[in-house]
């Protein structure tokens, strides 16, 4: 082997054969930052899409295409956005844009709702309105909800503009501007003109505090311990005002003689001057046990409620109940109970249709009786079957929840 001759490649350690071989390589060349940096590139963007008018371009392009159009549901103008409006406003976001890369005209016109209890409530938490809220006029209140309304407005805007939600947000609409107001009330005059309104009640989450129905999407509820109260109705025999339908004839035997009540379980105590009805399940079976404070009566509740009931109650010996199966049971229905305490229906209900016992689906076997206690003004299933059998809604409260005269 010669002084001076090696074999195998080339050092690659040296200075010079690095700058050699770097030489060599060819890469392209971008702008495109190798770190994110989003904090600082995303305002930036935004700003850009704003200098060149990138919405108002494309609707110009889009101008003859197929229409789509996103119907948004506005959000509440009293704070600022939370986790449920960036859902929604990203999702909605994602369809515009998406159609619009499709080939659609996609108008998106932002709006807010500016009406509402929450922003009176919120205005009224001022201090300075505090102090004064019992002498301020109405058209001063209006006005300071109208300021605050219009502020979160503003706030909600660059909030949503900053998720990078494309839209008219120059021209949103507003339900407090005058012409949003004018165009309801022409819209609802049209439907007054074509027949399709009528004055009728139904019932209402109700707050009696403001005096106000509230949005029941908007209700937040609290667990809390309700007193529950177990109440027997007694069946009226109408034989003898000359009802053609006797049940005892269509009852056990054992049962011909007896007198029977109906036993129904609330929390809600305060409605039983409400009760018009009680309502059974068409295919549970019943059964009727001697009541253990009024011997000859027998008390009818749910078979598979019967070990709670006389747990609650506190006595009744249910090795002498009687079984009353599902076509037994349809025997009672419209037959007449006695309301424990009102002695005469006030609710202006057709002669005799209120205090009769009547059947649907709804009802169930998991806690009560098995017969639910049916006051059509409080409450929907209530006010449902109350108006297939012709029951008024009848709430026998005033605008502060406050018992009326008479009852």
């Amino acid at each position: 082997m010669t002084d001076g001759i090696g074999y195998g490649p080339p050092s690659m350690s040296g200075p010079e054969t690095k700058s050699k071989y770097k030489a060599t390589v060819i890469l392209p060349d971008t702008p495109f930052p190798m770190r994110g940096d989003l904090a600082k590139r995303e305002p930036e963007i935004l700003a850009r899409w704003a200098e060149t008018k990138l919405y108002e371009r494309i609707a110009a392009a889009r101008a003859q295409a197929p229409l789509f159009l996103l119907h948004d549901g506005p959000p509440y103008a009293n704070g600022h956005i939370h986790y449920g409006h960036i859902l929604n406003k990203i999702l909605k976001d994602i369809v515009v844009k998406s159609r619009t890369m499709a080939g659609f005209r996609t108008p998106y016109v932002p709006g807010w709702d500016t009406h509402g209890l929450p922003i009176e409530l919120a205005v009224e938490r001022d201090p300075e309105v505090r102090d004064r809220r019992s002498t301020m006029s109405p058209a001063e209140f209006r006005q300071r909800c109208r300021a605050f309304a219009l502020s979160f407005v503003g706030i909600q805007r660059a909030e949503f503009q900053r998720l990078g939600v494309l839209g008219d947000w120059a021209n949103p609409y507003l339900t407090l501007d005058p012409s949003y107001e004018g165009a309801i009330a022409r819209a609802l005059a049209t439907f007054a003109r074509g027949g399709y309104l009528y004055r009728g009640k139904k019932p209402v989450v109700w707050c009696a505090r403001d005096q106000t129905a509230l949005a029941e999407f908007e209700i937040e509820y609290k667990d809390h311990a309700s007193p529950s109260v177990y109440v027997k109705m007694p069946l009226v025999d109408e034989r003898a005002a000359g009802a053609t339908a006797a049940w005892h004839g269509k009852l056990d035997a054992r049962l011909a003689d007896k007198r029977l009540a109906l036993v129904i379980w609330t929390t809600t105590p305060w409605t039983l001057p409400a009760n018009l009805a009680i309502v059974a399940h068409p295919t549970l079976t019943y059964v009727a046990f001697p009541n253990p404070r009024d011997a000859g009566e027998y008390l009818i509740v749910a078979r598979d409620r019967a070990e709670a009931v006389v747990a609650a109650i506190g006595g009744g010996d249910l090795t002498k109940a009687i079984e009353i199966a599902p076509s037994e049971m349809a025997a009672l229905e419209g037959v007449r109970y006695q309301h424990p305490f009102l002695t005469h229906d006030a609710s202006g209900a057709p002669e005799g249709a209120a205090f009769r016992l009547w059947f649907a689906d709804y009802v169930t076997a998991d806690t009560g009786t098995g017969l639910v206690h049916t006051a059509p003004g409080h409450g929907a299933d209530d006010f449902k079957i109350g108006t297939a059998i012709g029951l008024p809604a009848y709430a026998p409260l005033d605008d502060r929840a406050r018992y009326l005269a008479g009852v």
